[in-house]
């Protein structure tokens, strides 16, 4: 294969694989990037919009049309869903914390078998 053509290929997947990640991450919680790849900007609906709530907020691509090709999230239902996010993480912490406390134990045990193992190979060496 020709160096070149490799190159070009291995740029087209990494670029695949960044649209990939960016659609993803634009799944939950507040964005970084639209599924473009352009930054997302917080704006404001303009006050002339007939809204039940003015002046609403947004996270929205730099480059938005209404096309469906990127990204314009409410600012509350992003904020929701990171919350609900950080919420879950002090449980999975604790459960993280217990495994850590468990393993430090069996480390311990572990250790003192292999002194122990040390030991009897060491007799036996000198025995022989």
């Amino acid at each position: 294969m020709d160096p070149n053509e490799e190159r070009r290929s291995m740029k087209a997947n990494k670029a695949l694989y960044d649209s990939l990640h960016f659609v993803t991450d634009s799944m939950q919680g507040i964005q970084e990037r639209c599924v473009c790849g352009e930054r997302l900007v917080r704006e404001r609906a303009p006050t002339e919009v007939f809204d039940y709530l003015p002046r609403k907020r947004f996270f929205t691509c730099k480059k938005y049309k209404d096309d469906g090709m990127h990204y314009r999230q409410p600012w509350i239902c992003a904020v929701e869903e990171e919350l609900g996010i950080l919420k879950t993480r002090p449980e999975s912490l604790e459960k993280h914390k217990s495994m850590v406390v468990k393993l430090e134990v069996e480390n311990q045990e572990l250790k003192a078998e292999v002194e122990k193992l040390i030991a009897r190979v060491s007799e036996l060496e000198y025995a022989a």
